[in-house]
């Protein structure tokens, strides 16, 4: 139960899972606020017992902030933000922005004591309670169907080999010039049509002959990143590199430069999630809703620029393992976002709070 807070004491409001920035934002919305004196903890301490919490779930550990709190604080008024709320939350939650106009209201509801009903006497001896169910097995995880491909063979793979020369070379097909590469620029140019470059990379075992290449032969006309992610999406056909598997972790050591790569369907959204938290394929699918053969095309494309992270053997992520659910407007307890950010209406409402 919320302990009760004098008008004129401050109420610590204890922060759990914000970042820099969302605990500098939080400060200056305390200090504008004056009907009410908060003050932010970021640790608790046996001098300063907060009084209610505020647990931002979109850090990289997830929901298991919330979880240890809760462990940590079991009878702690608490509020949770984030930015696609749960369809049952385990308390109130605010929806990413925040909005100071719904921020301060939650806090002092928080606050309020929960009305204890008083007990009546008993008129008959109360029925013995039925047995508890079982509770339900927990779903299982969904099934993904994976074809796998080898990318160390065929074309994909002897042009990845060749591009961790140093040296150029001349990559041909049958005795005719295929791809000119010159590593050392990070450029190549293909000649032959990018058609038969397809039809080569749907082969398992083309017949392929390297052979060092005069560095100012021929003109370079294709960066070589490009080159290698363009066979990477013919090689997979949407397929997951081998040694990869549907629970495996996987993360993005940085962006790809879509800009200058060929388009893929949910490359912008694959690469924000990887390059901020692992994940795993079955993951993946689940919490963006994407088509699995576009996510292992995705992959086999970072995996062919050397972006992409990945262990086999790793322990289980411990993330959100579901797709979130996107909030209902009439789900009580659930408070709807606002399009402006929440530094810029927070400056907006200086003058009024």
């Amino acid at each position: 139960m919320p302990r009760p807070v004098s008008p004129a004491s401050d109420i610590a409001v204890l922060a759990v899972g914000m970042d820099d920035r969302k605990l500098a934002l939080l400060r200056m919305a305390f200090r504008l606020h004056h009907s009410m004196r908060y003050r932010l903890l970021e640790s608790p301490s046996g001098e300063h017992a907060p009084d209610l919490a505020i647990v931002d779930v979109d850090s990289p550990v997830g929901w298991q902030a919330w979880e240890d709190f809760r462990l940590r604080h079991p009878t702690l008024p608490a509020l949770i933000v984030a930015a696609t709320p749960p369809e049952r939350p385990p308390a109130v939650t605010l929806a990413k922005p925040l909005r100071v106009e719904s921020l301060f209201p939650q806090l002092q509801a928080a606050l309020r004591p929960v009305p204890v009903a008083e007990p009546t006497p008993a008129t008959a001896p109360a029925p013995r309670p039925e047995p508890a169910a079982a509770p339900a097995p927990p779903p299982a995880a969904p099934s993904i169907s994976i074809a796998r491909f080898d990318p160390r063979r065929g074309l994909l793979g002897a042009t990845t080999r060749l591009a961790r020369q140093a040296r150029p070379a001349l990559l041909l097909a049958d005795g005719r010039p295929l791809l000119w590469l010159r590593p050392d620029r990070a450029l190549a140019q293909c000649l032959q049509p990018a058609e038969q470059l397809r039809e080569l990379c749907r082969q398992d075992a083309p017949a392929l002959q390297a052979q060092a290449a005069d560095a100012s032969a021929g003109g370079l006309n294709q960066p070589l990143p490009a080159l290698l992610w363009q066979l990477a999406i013919w090689s997979s056909q949407g397929r997951l590199p081998a040694g990869i598997g549907a629970d495996t972790p996987l993360r993005l050591r940085q962006w790809p430069n879509l800009t200058r790569l060929a388009a893929l369907p949910d490359a912008t959204r694959l690469s924000a999630l990887l390059t901020k938290t692992p994940a795993t394929l079955r993951i993946i699918v689940r919490l963006l809703r994407v088509d699995p053969e576009h996510a292992c095309t995705f992959l086999a494309a970072a995996h062919a620029l050397g972006l992409l992270d990945w262990n086999s053997e790793a322990p289980a992520l411990k993330v959100i393992s579901s797709a979130p659910v996107r909030p209902d407007p009439t789900q009580p307890g659930t408070v709807a976002p606002e399009r402006a950010g929440f530094l810029s209406r927070l400056l907006q409402r200086v003058s009024r709070l």
